[in-house]
């Protein structure tokens, strides 16, 4: 009976071991990611912190898994109130890094043509892949067009960035590095007031001076970058696609044509957690080569071409759009 008696007593003070050891682990794991939060958030100066760690460390209390935690975790990025950072599991970011055929989905490749064979035309998806061979592909696919366009010798650019809704801004700066190569010409704004800005070199995209993305294929120099470019925006041009918007402002002899961009014009960067899941945080405000910052979540980016008269006619809008484009390249080359 006493030998019964301690074996269950050893069972119950292990299993409470390791309830309390898990329990520890998970606060571990959620503090961690408020950490991060309260390190790097643009917003880190305005957030009620004590309040932040108060409710989520005490809804983790009742969480018995990590995946318990993730909504905890979703709830306290929420009250970052950017409207832009987010919340990964594996299993997505794995989906991320595997790439778009292996999931058997369609890569995002860029469309292009000469219009009327005078104009360039070139049109920029998104891309959302964390797959470096994928990224490489994708920035060196928007040279190829590029390169292909400027043998034509056109007249001006059109550069449609309407439903590129985001993604990877990095390979999405060294397709486009040809029209913007060495210029402060996009950058972020910190909490604490320091810019870094994206700059594309010979191929590579720096964090000011770091390196964080190399095309690994040989560069293009367009030979008509003094020519006009018109860029088409719109209400679905969004994240990345405002950074490459961001890139064009203020760009001498370029002008943007259509209607405010949706307004996630800030910057994310991803810390990864020790299950494997990321934490994606906006750390700052986009800034143009003039050191404009834009902060105001959903203002978007405004065009110097505004077309008040669009319709719910796709068709119509385009030849609204290429007009007005054609218009302004026209008169800059005269």
């Amino acid at each position: 009976m006493k030998k019964s008696f301690l074996l269950l007593l050893t069972f119950f003070s292990t299993a409470f071991y390791q309830l309390y050891a898990q329990s520890d682990s998970l606060t571990a794991y959620v503090t961690e990611a408020l950490a991060i939060m309260k390190a790097n958030s643009v917003n880190k100066k305005t957030v009620d912190w004590e309040s932040v760690y108060a409710g989520a460390l005490e809804k983790t209390a009742s969480a018995r898994t990590i995946r318990d935690t993730y909504p905890i975790i979703s709830a306290a990025l929420a009250q970052l109130k950017d409207r832009h950072s987010g919340f990964y599991p594996p299993e997505d970011i794995e989906a991320y890094k595997q790439g778009y055929r292996a999931m058997g989905m369609e890569f995002p490749s860029p469309q292009f043509r000469m219009i009327d064979n005078k104009y360039a035309y070139l049109q920029i998806p998104a891309f959302a892949a964390i797959n470096l061979e994928e990224q490489r592909e994708y920035a060196a696919s928007i040279q190829a067009a590029i390169k292909h366009l400027d043998k034509q010798k056109p007249e001006g650019w059109i550069i449609d960035l309407r439903q590129n809704d985001g993604g990877m801004s990095s390979p999405m700066t060294a397709g486009i590095g040809p029209f913007v190569e060495k210029d402060k010409s996009v950058g972020w704004l910190d909490a604490d007031g320091k810019s870094t800005y994206w700059i594309y070199k010979k191929g590579k995209v720096f964090e000011d001076d770091k390196l964080v993305f190399d095309m690994k294929a040989k560069p293009y120099k367009v030979k008509s970058r003094r020519k006009p470019v018109a860029v088409l925006i719109g209400k679905n041009t969004s994240s990345s696609g405002e950074v490459v918007t961001t890139s064009f402002v203020g760009r001498p002899n370029t002008k943007l044509i259509g209607t405010n961009t949706q307004g996630l014009t800030s910057a994310n960067n991803e810390h990864e957690l020790s299950d494997g899941a990321y934490l994606v945080v906006t750390e700052g405000n986009y800034i143009d080569r003039n050191n404009k910052e834009y902060a105001k979540i959903g203002e978007g980016i405004a065009p110097d071409i505004r077309l008040e008269n669009l319709t719910k006619d796709a068709a119509e809008n385009e030849r609204l759009y290429l007009e007005a484009a054609k218009e302004f390249i026209s008169k800059g080359t005269k």
